[in-house]
């Protein structure tokens, strides 16, 4: 059986350049959802929580949070919390958990603001509101300001920084939310850290936060006749960086050698969806996303995912000559390009087996874990930005 899916599987590799997203349900959990990991668990929210186990085809509802679910996030040692708010009342309700499943309310403040997103910094967690107010939770509660007249989009913590997206720019505070220094930027919106690196979403494209510096950097180069696209939101996995757009269609694209912005997946269908300020994130490989239409094919509407770890369909670029043969627990790896690559083997149900850099690619040795064993998938990401894949059965 495992030759028989190998030679399919090598069949296929060389036939399909990009494959279709899933449309895996229609579920929705209100007219802003987000989408999020916590407790290494796919959850979606917003007038309700729902988790799922299975990226988004069926969908657990978490009952012990009550209230519109505003933000939602791991905390420190294995402790996720929760933000519920009831506009009603201006009350919000904090919770935490360790499974994911349950969770038990520790606090309420009454606020005027809606709750829009929970950055942590050590053992001390900001509540960042659609104001310029930000709540900050460690021993006692206390509360910082954005200068001026800002409201806030969004806000991140990158080591011991605090950056926040808003009306006004971008914002940066390295006590804590005292003290704040600007950098002016229009048309920026969601947040992402990887790497040490802080990326915005924009009407043109993605780009770069240098914090140090003070500016905004453009990210990569867009091979499409028109000007970039608006992003939408932006998420990392295995070292690389994924974002959602919308142009002349809802795409995905895959930066490629840090340089160069690439298709990935075939168009989304519709026109016109609501957007939240989460309608993206990778769980375990897949790209999980909210694609709630309102115009066009709104019949099909709902959660969507595609397989980053799909072997099925790569057009296959051999101008590398890339070559792998596998001796008891090692990986041997030889191509005609003198360069670093990363390494990153995974098995069948998608899990990874194996991540590393190689200094030189073109004679190169990985070593495999003792237990790994049956097919597995090869991703070689060449400096250069090209990208292959191999299949081998061991």
């Amino acid at each position: 059986m495992r030759i028989l899916l190998l030679v399919f599987l090598a069949a296929t590799t060389i036939t399909f350049a990009q494959r279709p997203w899933v449309l895996q349900s229609r579920t929705s959990a209100g007219p802003t959802g987000k989408l999020h990991i916590v407790n290494n668990g796919l959850v979606f929210y917003d007038s309700v929580a729902l988790r799922s186990f299975d990226h988004g085809a069926t969908w657990q509802p978490i009952s012990t949070l009550t209230g519109t679910v505003c933000a939602m996030s791991d905390f420190t040692s294995g402790i996720s919390v929760a933000v519920t708010y009831d506009a009603a009342t201006n009350m919000a309700r904090c919770s935490f958990s360790s499974s994911g499943t349950t969770w038990t309310q520790f606090d309420s403040l009454t606020i005027t603001q809606r709750p829009i997103k929970i950055a942590t910094i050590g053992e001390t967690w900001y509540l960042a509101t659609a104001g310029s107010k930000i709540y900050v939770f460690s021993d006692k509660l206390d509360s910082v300001s954005l200068p001026g007249s800002a409201t806030t989009i969004d806000v991140v913590a990158r080591g011991t920084d605090l950056i926040a997206s808003t009306s006004a720019g971008i914002r940066t505070s390295a006590d804590g939310g005292k003290t704040w220094s600007n950098i002016n930027a229009d048309g920026l919106g969601v947040l992402h850290v990887a790497n040490g690196i802080v990326y915005a979403t924009s009407v043109s494209g993605v780009k770069k936060i240098d914090v140090d510096a003070k500016r905004v950097d453009d990210v990569g180069s867009w091979n499409i006749p028109e000007a970039p696209p608006l992003s939408l939101d932006i998420d990392s996995y295995q070292g690389g960086l994924y974002t959602i757009t919308k142009g002349a269609s809802y795409q995905m694209y895959r930066l490629d050698g840090d340089t160069t912005w690439t298709e990935l997946a075939y168009p989304l269908p519709g026109t016109k969806a609501t957007v939240s300020p989460s309608v993206m994130t990778i769980d375990a490989g897949f790209v999980i996303l909210s694609h709630q239409l309102t115009e066009g094919f709104t019949d099909s509407a709902g959660v969507y995912s595609y397989d980053l770890n799909d072997f099925t369909s790569v057009e296959e670029d051999l101008s590398t000559g890339l070559s792998i043969r596998v001796q008891e627990n090692t990986l041997h790896l030889s191509s005609t390009i003198n360069d670093v690559a990363r390494v990153t083997v995974v098995d069948l149900l998608g899990r990874v087996v194996c991540d590393q850099n190689v200094p030189n690619v073109s004679n190169a040795t990985v070593e495999l874990p003792s237990q790994s064993s049956g097919f597995l998938g090869i991703v070689v990401r060449f400096n250069n930005g090209k990208v292959q894949r191999r299949h081998l059965v061991h």
